[in-house]
């Protein structure tokens, strides 16, 4: 509890001048309110009385009453636009770290928690704790407030008659207390079973080709169905738990107005009240049911915001991979690339794996060069770049940049000089142009847009698009062929300043003129300083200074075309396997 209280605190206090306007006004409200009371007595002690000469005074606490209505109307509102409104500034503010923590978590993370479950974090479990520093907030003060002025009120009335009141007020609270300790431990568990539900449907909507191409759909809805009765069933348990506290609640005041009714009425018969006194009490008694309703609500905001604040504390309070290390400073971030990257006997094993992945390797990458790496698949190809572009951390002493142990390097300084194009390409539901320009902050340069766009081989095909670089791409591209976004995923990589650019397998996906151009625009002009190529084709891996064989995460062979066709046998299989094919496709022209 105490360190979900700091939590609170520590956000909260960042807008203390606007929760203290609040609470101002909100002083202001609760003191107009019990004021009016008083005012509504006389009123109607005067009209009880029935006098002649009465008119004026009756005239005036009505333009009172009225006066004091309107200012109740003003202070109210200000009072909640100043403490709903830094609600909204934490809620905006919390969203923005979390997505700076997630972004700092490595691989390990990702897998161990879906993207449903983040998501929900991030929008229900950040609601709960908006509707605290809120809604909760708001109705605190005005609890607190009411029930310190309004008895008061009520006390210098009657005394007898506030003890009577005061009774059934304590026995609802003790069973809304017991009623609010079930609720919070099935608010966990509905929470717990919404993150696996939002796992399980963003997991299917995004394998909807699969469902369709299998015809499965019988199978996703039992899935999303089974998850989903969970889910109704927590919920249900709640209802039921609100379905008795909050009707005790809503229906205090009737409970208080039979008592005042009974009590009450006998002190007007035997003159201990008069008509307005009555009143005022009644009206004293509805102001105090109102905070009493309300806490109901309170107790249920504030129970199902600590429940979201243990969860977002489970990733607040989680170290980043970068968390311990310093960033370079900009002199030596710059000089990062100038001796190249040395690898000395690497070894790497995922953190859920029993056995390295890859074992042994050493290398190195000059400024200059164009570095080929092949090998059969899950031999550790993408594994390595992974480990070379930050990605994945290797131990102290493996991966060099100059004198520089990557392991102490922060990853956004790696990247700063090493730029990858995976075989995943990601695009975002944005225009082809925003694609390609994403990690600039300024405007996009037209000259250097056009030159990258010819570059990545798609210069004639932008051209037959209606809006050309302003075309949306849809969702993940979906609106593009694999071609396609490869090239733009290039041209990204292109446009983006960088020492090293590492390309995994990105002619896979293009036809052999396209690869041709690629490989004549990219690697023989030396587009940027250094290369590192993760391809199987033979017409690629022939342009570069030395290529590496992986078998088994094992460096099996290391040298440049001519001697890796007499050293290696699987280098010499995809080259006589590619020549067949070459052959073949010659006769047929």
């Amino acid at each position: 509890m105490i360190s979900k209280l700091k939590f609170l605190l520590k956000y909260t206090h960042q807008y203390r001048w606007w929760y203290t306007g609040g609470i101002i006004f909100l002083i202001i409200t609760v003191w107009v309110s019990v004021t009016i009371p008083g005012f509504i007595q006389k009123t109607i002690d005067l009209i009880a009385d029935g006098r002649a000469g009465n008119e004026a005074e009756f005239h005036e606490n009505v333009l009172i009453i009225v006066g004091l209505a309107i200012g109740l109307i003003l202070v109210r509102t200000f009072s909640r636009i100043l403490i709903f409104f830094p609600a909204r500034l934490i809620e905006r503010q919390l969203k923005g770290e979390m997505f700076k923590k997630l972004s700092s978590f490595g691989k390990d993370y990702y897998d161990e928690n879906s993207t449903g479950t983040i998501i929900s974090r991030v929008n229900n479990d950040i609601n709960g704790v908006r509707m605290i520093t809120g809604f909760g907030i708001l109705q605190i003060g005005n609890i607190l407030l009411s029930l310190s002025l309004t008895p008061y009120k009520m006390w210098q009335l009657s005394p007898k008659l506030t003890l009577y009141c005061i009774i059934p007020m304590v026995v609802v609270f003790i069973i809304v207390r017991i009623g609010m300790v079930v609720m919070v431990k099935n608010t966990r568990y509905r929470m717990e079973t919404l993150q696996k539900l939002s796992g399980k449907i963003i997991s299917l909507l995004s394998g909807n080709s699969v469902i369709k191409s299998y015809n499965i759909y019988d199978h996703a809805e039992n899935e999303v169905q089974q998850e989903n009765i969970k889910y109704y069933d927590a919920t249900l348990k709640i209802s039921w738990i609100r379905s008795f506290v909050l009707p005790l609640l809503s229906n205090l005041g009737e409970i208080l107005k039979i008592i005042i009714f009974f009590v009450g009425g006998m002190y007007v018969i035997n003159g201990k009240f008069t008509i307005g006194e009555l009143t005022e009490y009644i009206a004293y008694a509805a102001l105090l049911s109102q905070p009493i309703m309300g806490l109901g609500w309170v107790l249920t905001v504030f129970q199902q915001g600590f429940v979201g604040i243990s969860s977002i504390q489970t990733i607040m309070d989680r170290k980043g991979d970068d968390d311990q290390r310093k960033p370079l400073p900009e002199t030596k971030k710059e000089k990062l690339f100038k001796n190249g990257i040395h690898v000395k006997n690497l070894n790497f094993t995922f953190h859920n794996g029993d056995k390295p992945v890859l074992k042994d390797i050493s290398f190195s990458i000059q400024p200059g060069q164009v570095v080929g790496v092949t090998g059969k698949v899950g031999s550790g190809k993408t594994t390595l770049i992974n480990c070379l572009n930050g990605y994945l951390r290797p131990g102290k002493g493996q991966v060099f940049f100059g004198e520089n142990d990557a392991h102490y390097l922060k990853s956004e300084d790696i990247r700063s000089v090493v730029n990858t194009v995976s075989q995943e390409v990601f695009l975002f539901s944005d225009t082809i142009e925003n694609n390609i320009g994403l990690t600039s902050d300024k405007e996009i340069i037209k000259d250097q847009f056009k030159e990258v766009i010819y570059k990545s081989a798609f210069a004639e095909e932008l051209t037959r698009f209606p809006m050309q670089e302003k075309t949306m791409v849809g969702e993940k591209g979906i609106m593009l062929s694999g071609g396609q976004k490869q090239r733009i995923s290039l041209a990204r990589a292109l446009y983006t300043k960088g020492e090293l650019l590492i390309l995994d397998d990105v002619f896979s996906a293009v036809d052999t003129d396209t690869e041709r151009f690629l490989i004549k625009q990219i690697v023989e002009n030396h587009e940027v300083k250094s290369l590192l190529i993760i391809s199987n084709r033979i017409s690629v891996l022939e342009k570069t200074d030395f290529n590496i064989v992986l078998e088994d995460g094992r460096m099996a062979a290391k040298g440049s075309h001519r001697e890796l066709l007499k050293q290696s046998d699987f280098y010499r299989e995809i080259g006589n396997l590619q020549q067949e094919g070459d052959n073949k496709n010659e006769k047929h022209k």
